[in-house]
């Protein structure tokens, strides 16, 4: 639910929000991964 509002804000493809939200958890250092887009 997030992401799609973060998708809306930024005017994103699904690919690019994926590769933002990733790169979100590697700079908290989190173990975890956005799910594919497909």
């Amino acid at each position: 639910m997030i992401a799609l509002m973060v998708k809306c804000v930024f005017s994103m493809p699904l690919v690019g929000l994926q590769k933002f939200i990733n790169s979100i958890f590697k700079l908290a250092q989190l173990p975890l991964s956005c799910s594919h887009y497909s």
